[in-house]
Parts: C-alpha cells; structure tokens; sequence
C-alpha cells in the first residue's frame, strides 16, 4: 500500500512539475503575440511593443538573416519575409534580447 501512495504522489509531482514548467514556457517573452499577427507589424511597431529601439531590432534583423535590400524602421516585416523566410518567433526572440540588453545596461 505505502508503495502503491508513493508511485501516485511521484505521479501527481510529475504532473504539477510539467505543468509549471509549460506555464514558464509561455510566459519567455514580455509581450504576447501571435507569429501571425506580428509578420504584419513595421519594425517600428515591434519595436513599439517592446519598447526598444527599432534601429537596433532592424539592424539586428538584417544582420542576422544577411539581407540585402533597403529596409528602413518603416518596413513590414512580411516585406523582410520575401527576401528570407525567417520564423516570425525569431523576431520575438530578437526583440526581447534586445529588451533584456537594455534593462542590464540600465
């Protein structure tokens, strides 16, 4: 019996543990949107959100998918897409660096 109690309460941990585990998983980014919503923001509007400086996020953007055209804070980033179909999630992974670099440095 004492055996059959300790196998469900490791069970019910496991449980409690995956489940705070999954919710610290939603909560990585300090804004929430949804990659498909955010492909159609401006670099600016992004940058808006998670109130960084949109020159840092796009000269981040373009260094990191090495593109070549002439893109400016104003441009969507369904437009940046064209040249290199990156993960909108990417975006918000750069976007929240960039906000966690700027709240060390503060």
């Amino acid at each position: 019996m004492k055996k059959i109690i300790l196998l469900v309460s490791l069970f019910i941990l496991a449980a409690v543990s995956g489940c705070t585990a999954e919710h610290e998983h939603d909560d990585e980014h300090s804004v929430e949107i949804e990659g498909k919503d955010i492909k159609f923001l401006t670099v600016q509007e992004v940058a808006d959100l998670w109130e960084i400086d949109p020159e840092t996020l796009l000269t981040r953007i373009i260094t990191e998918f090495k593109l070549n055209g002439q893109y400016t804070v104003d441009s969507v980033l369904e437009d940046l897409r064209d040249e290199y179909a990156f993960s909108p999630a990417l975006i918000k992974d750069m976007a929240e660096e960039i906000k966690q670099q700027g709240v060390e440095n503060e």
